[in-house]
């Protein structure tokens, strides 16, 4: 047995030769260019693109804190129809699609490196930007690409375009507010993003406690909802916040936003 095995060395060593010879093993200690496609979406729905500002994506090293990438993510939101409506395979590409926005990170690593992937948008809209990151073990020379690493952030962006901040106090107040996605997409009845599932809502606050609420209901363009907003008399003469708060329990899909107004 023991000739057997020492007459075999020389083969098993040729043959763990030739299985080094492609992959990481043949670049091992070297530094090379790993490239990295990344996607910050919107939770159910698209592609965070240019039209709400893009996204920032940092790529760090996980145990030094190396920043090994950085930049922001631009393009398109991507198509609708795969993203939203198609049936879905394993492994099935639905974000690479002609123009659709993504960041591609080239990291110079020599060996198998855990990273922090974390993307920041969307940038247009300061009152919605979440953030939202992920670990992974990334290694020289073995590209993720296509879809590529996928960053999902909650939310929906809100923005309150009636009254203007420190707008004087009435009896009432006129609210309107524009609601959409994280990517932008578009809210409203029945549609694709019903706003029937979601509750909106503008609401008063005084030094930090709720003072009043009022449902804003949908109006015939795409994502505006609007309310009138009663003030109590004794309330006349003090700043209060006006707040509109989105929510949609079944996909963790939340936003606000809240401005001062009144006071003299």
């Amino acid at each position: 047995m023991r000739r057997i095995i020492t007459r075999s060395s020389p083969l098993l060593l040729a043959l763990l030769c030739l299985l080094t010879t492609d992959g990481y093993a043949q670049g091992q200690g070297k530094t090379t260019v790993t490239r990295i496609v990344i996607r910050a979406v919107a939770r159910d729905a698209k592609i965070i693109g240019d039209d709400v500002g893009g996204a920032r994506i940092t790529v760090v090293n996980a145990r030094t804190g190396e920043m090994l990438a950085e930049g922001k993510q631009e393009g398109g939101t991507g198509d609708t129809r795969l993203i939203m409506e198609a049936a879905h395979g394993r492994s099935q590409r639905i974000y690479d699609t002609d123009g659709a926005a993504a960041f591609v990170a080239e990291l110079a690593i020599d060996k198998p490196t855990v990273v922090n992937i974390t993307a920041t948008g969307p940038l247009g809209y300061p009152q919605a930007t979440m953030t939202a990151s992920r670990q992974m073990l990334v290694v020289p020379g073995e590209n993720i690409v296509g879809d590529g690493v996928i960053l999902v952030l909650n939310g929906f962006i809100v923005e309150i375009i009636e009254p203007e901040p420190l707008d004087p106090l009435g009896k009432v107040i006129e609210v309107r507010a524009r609601v959409q996605l994280m990517c932008g997409c578009p809210i409203q009845p029945g549609g694709l993003w019903d706003a029937d599932r979601m509750s909106i809502q503008a609401r008063l606050w005084v030094d930090g406690e709720l003072l009043t609420g009022q449902t804003m209901y949908a109006t015939k363009l795409p994502s505006m909802f609007s309310a009138v907003v009663r003030v109590p008399s004794e309330y006349g003469d003090r700043q209060l916040e006006l707040e509109v708060l989105a929510v949609e329990g079944a996909t963790g899909n939340f936003g606000r936003h809240a401005i001062p107004i009144g006071g003299r």
